[in-house]
């Protein structure tokens, strides 16, 4: 009996590696898309596939060709992603371009090929990863917060549109210790504000004191494993539980401000 199959966006590092060596151990064959296809693990169970996420408009002949040659996934995971870390009035357009497309256009053009085959035979699960970045944005990080508040809209609309298969899950992942802040885009330090300066110093301490990729990854499974669709908070006790609890609790008013706090973020 063939291995099932799934298909992770930016498997080979990070969350998305992590996930790749779980879902191997757990009998899965995992493909792979990312642009450096060389740094996935070696094994008969994994194969990498080079493809460019940000070409959005290749993205339905990449589905066409991944079913010919493997099949409908049993899995899909949209995982990949990286962020961008400017001022307003200093955000590149092209950043501006790359965030929607990688955040929010990929995604969801990969569940517009993929849902409907997994539909058609009643079998699936797809499991967008969002961020608790939907309740808490990030300062200087506006194009990441709302690609990742777009994609967790557009995972619960399709928990309405498909009610039996595929399964979709809203994973919205707190911070983990992985290379996002090294690989983000950023605006040069001797040009950043003092707001700018401290909100980034926070955002480095958070992900100091984050969870490991392997433990995001048995979070994502655990999710998975329910086999129903759901919206999901991962990371450590205090974003997975705390933070949430906080959101529901206290009034919406009340959350800019509580981030300005915590953040430094000062009146200009």
């Amino acid at each position: 009996m063939p291995s099932p199959i799934a298909l992770i966006t930016g498997g080979s590092s990070g969350i998305g590696l992590a996930l790749s060596e779980l879902l191997m151990k757990e009998g899965y064959h995992v493909y792979s898309v990312s642009r450096n296809p060389e740094r996935g693990p070696s094994s008969t169970s994994f194969t990498s596939l080079k493809f460019n996420l940000w070409e959005t408009d290749q993205i339905s002949s990449f589905v066409e060709n991944f079913c010919d040659q493997f099949g409908v996934p049993d899995i899909l995971i949209n995982n990949a992603g990286n962020g961008a870390f400017y001022e307003w009035d200093h955000f590149p357009t092209e950043e501006i371009k790359k965030q929607i497309d990688l955040l929010f256009t990929a995604p969801i053009l990969l569940c517009r090929s993929f849902a409907p085959l997994m539909s058609k035979r009643q079998h699936g699960t797809i499991l967008n990863l969002s961020s608790l970045a939907t309740l808490y944005p990030l300062p200087f990080m506006p194009m990441y917060n709302a690609g990742k508040s777009a994609l967790s809209s557009f995972t619960q609309s399709m928990m309405l549109e498909y009610p039996e298969f595929p399964k979709f899950i809203d994973f919205r992942m707190g911070d983990v210790r992985t290379d996002f802040n090294k690989s983000a885009a950023k605006q040069e330090e001797n040009n950043r504000s003092l707001n700018a300066e401290r909100a980034w110093c926070q955002i480095e301490k958070q992900l100091s004191e984050s969870i490991l990729p392997k433990e995001a990854a048995k979070q994502i499974w655990r999710s998975i494993q329910k086999n129903k669709s759901s919206t999901c908070h991962g990371g450590t006790f205090f974003h997975s539980f705390v933070l949430v609890l906080f959101s529901r609790l206290i009034p919406q008013n009340w959350i800019i401000p509580c981030i300005k706090r915590w953040y430094g973020i000062l009146k200009k």
